[in-house]
């Protein structure tokens, strides 16, 4: 059983398209391959329940039916880190992360989970995406913007919070490099 996480250094670097990439690659190999985006935050309505876009993104693409239980546990709708601020108890968002990590497991021989946002989204309510990626107990892919400076400087600074986690980076991926840019980059 493989379980990876793929997070970025921030919003729009490309987790997404990475991230579908990468199940892809995986299927094309013959594996059965789940998806979950166990934090999200863009949300619709599937039968009744919010479920992030990314995962009904992910259900057309990969063709699976979207259980929101299952392939986006924990959506930060408006006004959710509000109420767990001010009663926690009503919400169990480790029980619900590990509940669908146990049934996409169960069933699949790789999991590809999504992070959301920045390293630090979910912070508020305790499950950050190195704090996720650690509940998982996955292998981190780390997203970066195409560049050098600004690129290392934000790819350490996001690889702090997984490492004071404690949590594996199995690799880094660098995206969006500029075609004129590339052999400096590379």
């Amino acid at each position: 059983m493989k379980r990876i996480y793929v997070a970025a250094t921030g919003q729009h670097k490309g987790k997404t398209t990475c991230t579908l990439g990468l199940a892809a690659n995986f299927k094309s190999k013959g594996f059965t391959v789940g998806y979950c985006k166990p934090v999200g935050q863009q949300h619709l309505t599937i039968n009744g329940k919010l479920a992030d876009k990314d995962a009904v993104l992910f259900g057309s693409t990969l063709k699976f039916d979207v259980q929101p239980e299952l392939h986006s546990p924990v959506v930060l709708a408006s006004g959710v880190t509000t109420q767990f601020i001010e009663d926690p108890s009503q919400f169990h968002f480790a029980e619900d992360i590990q509940y669908a990590a146990r049934r996409l497991e169960s069933e699949n021989e790789v999991v590809v989970y999504e992070g959301t946002g920045h390293p630090g989204v979910g912070s508020i309510i305790g499950h950050s995406n190195a704090q996720v990626a650690k509940l998982l107990n996955a292998d981190v892919v780390m997203i970066v913007e195409g560049g050098i400076g600004k690129t290392v400087d934000r790819l350490n600074m996001s690889l702090a919070l997984f490492r004071e986690e404690g949590v594996n980076i199995k690799g880094v991926i660098i995206n969006k490099v500029h075609v004129d840019k590339y052999e400096r980059v590379k």
